[in-house]
């Protein structure tokens, strides 16, 4: 009894670390769009950048986080990029390895060509 519960705990614990280890989804995207979110303040100078990501399965836009900075000249629209997926957060590295976290806001499915 005690290797039957031994032998099942090991076995969750392949389970459980190989699903933690796919967690982090890395994607070959392009970069469809960048637009300007909300407006900046005195107390707030940093601007908000939504992303729209496209993959070969969805369309990601992706915002970035409040407060955080971002040149948008680095990313270029059309351009490819690693898009990496995470649950409710992504990071977008262009080829010149700048990176931008972002939120997810909205996934919408592409379609497959018949």
């Amino acid at each position: 009894m005690a290797l039957y519960k031994s032998l099942s705990l090991c076995l969750a614990g392949v389970v459980l670390s190989s699903v933690a280890l796919a967690a982090d989804l890395v994607q070959t995207a392009t970069l469809k769009d960048l637009q300007t979110v909300g407006t900046t303040s005195k107390k707030q100078k940093h601007q908000q950048y939504d992303l729209v990501i496209d993959t070969a399965s969805n369309e990601y836009v992706c915002r970035t986080k409040l407060g955080s900075s971002m040149k948008p000249t680095q990313f270029v629209v059309g351009s490819p990029l690693q898009f990496k997926l995470n649950g409710q957060s992504g990071q977008a590295t262009n080829s010149a390895g700048n990176k931008a976290k972002c939120g997810i806001v909205k996934v919408t499915a592409v379609p497959t060509p018949q």
